[in-house]
């Protein structure tokens, strides 16, 4: 598993975050869409990476905010 990863956005709309995920392998992101449930809630995280050296997420970072994602953020794998 690599060390970083992009958090580009949470929500509780499977639809968006679907299609989020989608825009960013549009724009050759790789990306996931990942569910995580919360008091019998459900929210949708689209993730991009792993990324094995911070260079790497730092370039992606700048591309997806460059599509108008300027909500992104790199966090790191503990």
């Amino acid at each position: 598993m690599g060390e970083y990863k992009i958090i580009v956005e949470t929500t509780n709309s499977n639809k968006r975050a679907e299609e989020q995920s989608y825009f960013l392998k549009q724009n050759q992101i790789d990306s996931q869409l990942i569910t995580l449930s919360f008091d019998r809630q459900k929210l949708y995280s689209v993730q991009a990476g792993p990324y094995f050296a911070k260079k790497e997420a730092l370039e992606d970072i700048d591309k997806i905010k460059g599509l108008g994602l300027r909500q992104a953020f790199i966090t790191r794998n503990i």
